[in-house]
């Protein structure tokens, strides 16, 4: 169904009354040929200006934009923090472990941080992050002391360890310098 010109329907002047001085109708009074306030206009056509409203067409790629979210940091601090851990828990790798420990606690806090401001969404994987990094800075500190500790106290049993290879000859001799060490260890 379509609307033509008569079937619109058009301002007139209240009953009884002359249009108001200059044309202008009495306040609260759509002007002439406007639909009143809250209806569209009749039709179906858009409002005044000829333009859509804002958001009522993808922008011109076709796709709609991203909303702007800043997850970065909470990836990055989950991601950070799930390999510090692994790399804490090689024992080998504990003073690396420890060091993306601590950034992936600053990403973490960091993440957070965005993500109370409304900045970010990811809030659960900048929480994660934070937990894993904390957990891999504790451990690696832990392991890293501890080891550290064990080496300092047994470094003159590598030593005597060391010259008795030196001066090992043959495989019989080598055996019971490492016989000497494992004793000396325990």
């Amino acid at each position: 169904m379509t609307d033509t010109p008569s079937d619109r329907p058009q301002w007139q002047p209240p009953p009884g009354g002359q249009p108001p001085p200059g044309g202008q109708p009495p306040p609260g009074q759509p002007p002439p040929g406007q639909p009143p306030q809250g209806q569209p206009p009749p039709g179906g056509y858009p409002p005044p200006g000829g333009y859509p409203a804002p958001g009522g067409y993808p922008p011109p790629g076709g796709y709609p934009q991203a909303a702007g979210r800043r997850n970065g940091m909470g990836v990055a601090a989950l991601v950070i923090g799930v390999v510090a851990l692994v790399l804490v828990l090689l024992l080998l790798f504990s003073p690396l472990g420890v060091l993306l420990g601590l950034v992936a606690v600053v990403l973490g806090i960091v993440g957070l941080v965005r993500a109370n401001r409304g900045e970010a969404d990811n809030r659960g994987q900048a929480v994660t992050g934070l937990v894993t990094g904390g957990l891999a800075l504790l451990l690696g500190i832990v392991f890293t002391i501890s080891i550290g500790t064990w080496f300092s106290t047994h470094v003159n049993d590598f030593q005597r360890f060391g010259r008795c290879m030196d001066n090992a000859v043959g495989d019989a001799a080598r055996e019971q310098c490492a016989r000497q060490l494992s004793r000396d260890l325990e």
